[in-house]
């Protein structure tokens, strides 16, 4: 499948280009920023595809047969809605939105236009995290009752400006969405109402860089996500508590190499093999072409992308309101 990418920041030169060129799946065929020096610039470090200083002109390349937005969150539901209305399938870089309701416009587009949506919840992919969900799925640890995810690291957000930016940047917005996703994805349930506390307490930023969330689930478990982005070493990891032991994932990073299963009966040490940099998109883009070709939702889907949303919103309303904030649900009759 030939892809095009909206956007030549970072994420697109450390992992979606190389994984594209990378895969016997995939081919860069056309890459776009405003600056169209830089375009040519990416173009050439990338296989020399074409180059465009627009996203019009991408999308009116026939050769372009799906595209991956890599641009700053506020671009997203626009350039989704554009690429849908081109007939192009469209793998969108997280946060999926600014807001659920644009998430549910960009389902609906593609999904009138008949075109594969995807958001970039790369970890859904990881192997740690696949690992993690059959031996659920096997009831190794006994029925679920809570499940926790954590972030934590200090320093900024990034080279862009507008990752402080108020509605599309901060803690919650850039880096909590990733680990809310696997939260939602090993919990199992849907999430029904969220408390949240958004803080800012170190960094100087019109944003939040802490974040902690209470969640209830509709099974009647419960669930924690903390970030904070005022803590060095780095540390991603994720607890699975079951009635008979727990699960844990000590690293949600592509480089993983185990996860942990306790029981009455001792301590597992499961091994898994390591996606390798700068290739650990690759899995999530070669499911995303064989859902386009089967007409099949990707397992990282829009709707996915929508509960993320949907939860960050109820955290942003809880924190400001100081109350619990019910989770808007993906109408069941949408459902794919």
């Amino acid at each position: 499948m030939r892809f095009g990418i909206i956007g030549c920041g970072s994420i697109a030169a450390s992992s979606f280009a190389p994984s594209l060129l990378n895969s016997r799946e995939t081919e860069l065929a056309a890459v776009c920023r405003r600056d169209a020096a830089g375009a040519r610039d990416f173009a050439a470090r990338f296989g020399g595809c074409a180059a465009y200083d627009s996203a019009a002109g991408l999308l009116a390349d026939d050769a372009v047969e799906a595209v991956i937005v890599a641009t700053p969150t506020d671009t997203h539901c626009e350039y989704t809605l554009a690429a849908a209305a081109a007939g192009k399938h469209v793998l969108c870089e997280k946060p999926m939105a600014r807001d659920r309701h644009e998430a549910r416009r960009m389902v609906e587009a593609c999904r009138e236009a008949g075109v594969a949506l995807g958001v970039a919840y790369r970890r859904r992919l990881f192997p740690q995290v696949l690992e993690a969900k059959r031996r659920l799925a096997a009831g190794e640890i006994g029925p679920q009752v809570f499940t926790r995810t954590h972030y934590s690291g200090g320093g900024g957000l990034g080279s862009g400006p507008w990752q402080i930016q108020p509605g599309i940047g901060g803690a919650l917005m850039e880096m909590a969405v990733h680990r809310i996703e696997v939260l939602l994805n090993l919990a199992g349930s849907e999430p029904v109402e969220v408390c949240g506390q958004l803080d800012t307490v170190l960094h100087n930023w019109p944003v939040d860089d802490t974040d902690a969330l209470l969640l209830r689930f509709a099974d009647g478990a419960a669930g924690v996500h903390s970030t904070i982005l005022t803590s060095n070493p780095r540390r991603d990891f994720a607890q699975v508590d079951g009635t008979d032991g727990r699960i844990v994932i000590d690293g949600l990073e592509y480089g993983g190499e185990a996860i942990e299963v306790e029981t009455a009966s001792g301590r597992e040490q499961v091994p898994v093999e390591p996606l390798q940099a700068p290739y650990f998109d690759q899995p999530m883009i070669e499911d995303f072409v064989s859902a386009a070709r089967e007409g099949r939702e990707p397992v990282c889907d829009g709707v996915t992308g929508y509960r993320v949303q949907a939860v960050a919103d109820a955290a942003r309303e809880s924190s400001a309101s100081g109350a619990r904030v019910a989770v808007e649900p993906w109408d069941p009759g949408s459902a794919p």
